[in-house]
């Protein structure tokens, strides 16, 4: 089923229609790390779900978006009980968790946590910049600072928690100036329809079955 983002900017509506997951209305989401709100705003609007969400601070916006529940909390302590949601997401957040230091133990903690709070047979929704990313490396990790992982790291972290039952993709979405948005698109059609750029494509993608007491896709 098709969605038209467009009223929430050209990044989302990229990024929503790439993601391209078929939410089940009514189904609770956790949007953890969810900042101003602007996703759970859509996935409420848009998809019909119950969200809650959970940051560090509270924006100042979380109070404008209708129906959207939250509560001041890091990945480490969610504050709820196991198998509270259906979908859970993350949106540029797992490289954060421990910027500094990128410790494979905290993003494992971090994981661990996701997976607790999401119902078996649910699904756990990460969608992480790619470091390399001709565009991302420079702007995103050279100037503002921001320490991405690398494809290859992306998948590690995640198989050490979640074994096979992972759905791995990859796609190109960026907020462009609108003036050239005509050229990047051109740039976004090579990368994508050629698979020899896989592992430089600015967004990895994880869907995984939080399947708990098995290890099938």
């Amino acid at each position: 089923m098709k969605y038209d983002f467009k009223k929430y900017g050209q990044y989302r509506n990229d990024i929503f229609n790439k993601m391209d997951i078929n939410f089940e209305r009514g189904k609770k989401l956790l949007d953890v790390g969810c900042g101003d709100g602007s996703n759970g705003e859509i996935f409420i609007k848009e998809f019909g779900l119950d969200v809650c969400g959970v940051d560090i601070y509270e924006h100042e916006n979380i109070k404008n978006i209708k129906n959207l529940k939250f509560k001041k909390a890091g990945i480490y302590n969610i504050p709820f009980k196991e198998n509270s949601f259906d979908y859970v997401f993350l949106h540029d957040v797992l490289h954060h968790i421990d910027e500094q230091n990128q410790s494979y133990k905290r993003h494992i903690k971090g994981l661990r946590e996701l997976k607790r709070v999401c119902k078996n047979g649910g699904y756990i929704i990460i969608l992480e910049a790619n470091r390399y990313n001709p565009l991302c490396y420079p702007h995103m990790v050279l100037i503002r600072g921001h320490n991405h992982f690398t494809q290859e790291y992306f998948k590690k972290v995640l198989k050490g928690v979640f074994g096979e039952n992972i759905n791995f993709r990859s796609f190109e979405a960026h907020l462009y100036p609108p003036k050239f948005l005509k050229l990047f698109k051109i740039f976004e059609f090579i990368s994508e329809k050629y698979q020899c750029f896989t592992s430089l494509r600015s967004y990895n993608l994880a869907v995984v079955n939080n399947e708990k007491s098995g290890n099938n896709f």
